[in-house]
């Protein structure tokens, strides 16, 4: 049963013709063109990112100072123990 896969997976199942570039170039060459349509963003929409980003900035602000106030607080608390059992 071996032999058999083997025999399968080596043979080539499916064999392009030579001429099936060309043809299919141009194929594609004969396609008609769609028309490109640009959006234009109003106004809004970029003040909409800015605020986001700007709100999104100050979060990330306070939260990064709230765990550095928390790990020095941390520190501060160990210390304090640490000399308070000498």
């Amino acid at each position: 049963m071996n032999d058999e896969l083997d025999a399968l997976l080596q043979d080539d199942l499916l064999q392009a013709p030579a001429d099936f570039t060309q043809r299919v170039m141009q194929r594609i060459e004969a396609l008609p063109r769609p028309a490109i349509q640009v959006a234009t963003p109003t106004r809004s929409a970029p003040q909409r990112w800015q605020r986001l980003r700007w709100l999104a900035t100050a979060t990330g602000l306070v939260g990064s100072g709230l765990l550095g106030l928390s790990q020095l607080a941390s520190f501060v608390f160990g210390l304090w123990l640490a000399t308070a059992a000498v």
